[in-house]
């Protein structure tokens, strides 16, 4: 496990009591939110430090590499900083899942982080074979150092329970606008790498990005998205896919034309972010196609962010 000063992200150890806000917070939805909230106010209220304890990847993300997470670790790490915690303790997933709850509950939340009171969802497990549960947490908070444990209520939207698991389906079937309405988004942040330049040569120069390895992939197709490049947003439209037109190989990438951009990006790291899922991704018999499909799609963009 390694721990870091959350406004500086340098290392450290914990030598003062702490509120624990407790979750893989994958996506950091509304949810997530609020439990991180509930740990920032304990903390504030008793006079400690908060802290989040969390895994690097997601159980799921552990168990099975196939599994891709809403979130990349550096994004956790915003959101987290974003509410104000003071200390972030990341742990691999596989060093802890045979663990008894209760050896858990000792060795790290006690002996390693000096927890005197936590904050977790509803559905919160831990311990061996998910073998403790937010009552069994609320019971050994107060029997050892007569803390609380603030445990957040389901919370539905659309009638939907707000969870990660919902949030990958939602971004699998590209229904990526509807997260908005979960208090988080799928974005892709990574270099821009130099391509064939195909985009120029018919009006539309467009910039190429993988997508980070451990990022879930979205549904295959076309997206109103937006583009920061330093401190400016641009309108976007991304292509998700393999580029059928052009392309023959089957490497899966996002190829983002920036509208109102026309600078080199080559080597520059750029966050792309997803709006709204414009059509699926399809093959083109002449560039002329190619090019009137993609100022179509523009001004869809256009239209979208009026």
């Amino acid at each position: 496990m390694e721990v870091f000063d959350l406004k500086t992200m340098q290392k450290t150890d914990i030598y003062e009591n702490t509120i624990v806000a407790l979750g893989t917070f994958d996506g950091c939805h509304y949810a997530h939110q609020r439990v991180l909230g509930e740990a920032f106010y304990m903390a504030k209220a008793k006079g400690v430090k908060s802290l989040v304890y969390t895994f690097y990847q997601s159980p799921k993300s552990s168990l099975d590499k196939s599994i891709g997470n809403v979130f990349t670790f550096e994004e956790k790490v915003k959101a987290f900083q974003k509410v104000g915690i003071d200390y972030l303790a990341v742990d691999n997933f596989l060093d802890v899942k045979d663990m008894s709850a209760n050896d858990f509950f000792e060795k790290i939340l006690m002996d390693k982080l000096k927890a005197v009171g936590a904050s977790c969802g509803y559905n919160y497990k831990f311990g061996n074979k998910r073998g403790g549960d937010a009552t069994l947490l609320s019971t050994l908070f107060w029997e050892k150092v007569g803390g609380r444990v603030m445990v957040s209520d389901k919370i539905e939207i659309n009638g939907q329970t707000v969870s990660s698991t919902l949030l990958r389906s939602l971004v699998e079937n590209g229904n990526v606008e509807a997260l908005y309405d979960l208090g988080t988004r799928y974005s892709i942040y990574s270099r821009v790498e130099e391509g064939k330049k195909l985009g120029r040569t018919i009006g539309f120069p467009t910039i190429n990005q993988e997508i980070p390895q451990e990022k879930i992939i979205p549904c295959k197709g076309v997206y109103i998205t937006e583009c920061e490049i330093g401190e400016d947003v641009y309108p976007a439209i991304s292509n998700v896919g393999v580029r059928p037109s052009v392309e023959t190989n089957s490497e899966i990438n996002v190829e983002t034309h920036i509208i109102g951009y026309d600078g080199v990006l080559y080597g520059s790291y750029v966050r792309v972010n997803f709006y709204k899922f414009l059509r699926n991704e399809q093959k083109f018999e002449s560039l002329e196609e190619l090019k009137n499909q993609i100022f179509a799609d523009a001004e869809k963009a256009k239209i979208y962010f009026k």
